[in-house]
């Protein structure tokens, strides 16, 4: 058994070698690293050059492309069946690969594997038949602690191009729809941060997760039902409340409010007290706001 590394960068010249040295340092050394580089400008290449292994390969795309094309070109050209995702900024524990190799042999079965991160929840998610948790939900876990068979990533069609935020969410709900996937129950893999990651940027963030529930609301109401996109809908207008984005965190409320109240067949609980615990933050961030710009 053979892993694909899919490293994509773009200007990380202060992060890329602890992401590829973690690498380097596993366990298991049944691997390639595919460094798909996004036409960086600054030093990240020739930092990645530097470490002279043959297990390293560099392909360039000709102009900035955005991650999802670039993890595209890394499944497209990986040469082994079994694919891992690396983000450049961050890194594994160096039994990662160990793990997920161990976890394939005793479940062939298994489409895909994840495990937790360093200083996160332990994640229990397993098996057939979990899209609709998955949905309720809301995620399942991070690009970085996912591997895949590659046949399977092909057989979704691999990243969506229109997705820059939430991809790591729309790429395990569309790999959970019809595959079962086996969790390992240890914290694996290091999510650091980079300053230049679009994360930080929290309006992109909630705009990004705003996209992703209206993306799978026709799913989300028929597998988990009105009271899940409900729920869904109010957290991200909080996420919106709290960038000040009072006219886009209004809306999100308002479908909040006539989902929970819709008759549905609810699947997953969501229960009057929620709602109006939900409701008491959503007031308190939103009038904590309205009096800031009063006061200016």
């Amino acid at each position: 058994m053979y892993f694909s590394c899919i490293v994509t960068c773009y200007n990380r010249e202060k992060e890329i070698a602890r992401s590829i040295q973690s690498i380097l340092d596993q366990t298991f050394q049944n691997f390639e690293i595919l460094l798909i580089d996004d036409c960086s400008t600054d030093h990240s290449v020739k930092i990645v050059e530097s470490f002279n292994s043959s297990k390293i390969r560099i392909i360039h795309h000709e102009f900035n492309k955005g991650q999802n094309a670039a993890l595209n070109t890394g499944v497209n050209n990986a040469s082994y069946d079994f694919l891992a995702f690396l983000d450049s900024d961050d890194t594994w524990l160096p039994n990662y690969l160990q793990e997920m190799q161990q976890t394939y042999l005793k479940h062939p079965d298994a489409a895909f594997a994840y495990c937790s991160l360093v200083n996160g929840p332990i994640w229990t998610l397993e098996g057939a038949d979990k899209y609709p948790d998955i949905l309720n939900q809301g995620f399942l876990s991070s690009m970085i602690s996912i591997t895949a068979r590659k046949s399977v990533v092909k057989g979704i069609n691999g990243f969506d191009l229109r997705y820059k935020i939430c991809q790591d969410d729309d790429f395990c709900f569309r790999l959970a729809k019809n595959h079962s996937f086996k969790v390992i129950k240890k914290q694996l893999a290091h999510v650091h941060g980079a300053t230049n990651s679009m994360t930080k940027n929290q309006t992109e963030v909630a705009k990004g997760w705003d996209f992703l529930f209206d993306d799978y609301k026709k799913d989300i109401l028929v597998f988990c039902g009105a009271r899940t996109y409900a729920r869904h809908m109010l957290n991200v207008s909080m996420q919106y409340f709290n960038c000040n984005e009072m006219i886009a965190g209004f809306k999100c409320y308002v479908k909040g409010v006539y989902f929970f109240l819709r008759p549905s067949n609810n699947l997953f609980p969501f229960t009057v007290k929620e709602f109006f615990v939900i409701n008491k933050k959503l007031f308190s961030i939103f009038l904590r706001k309205i009096k800031r710009i009063f006061i200016k």
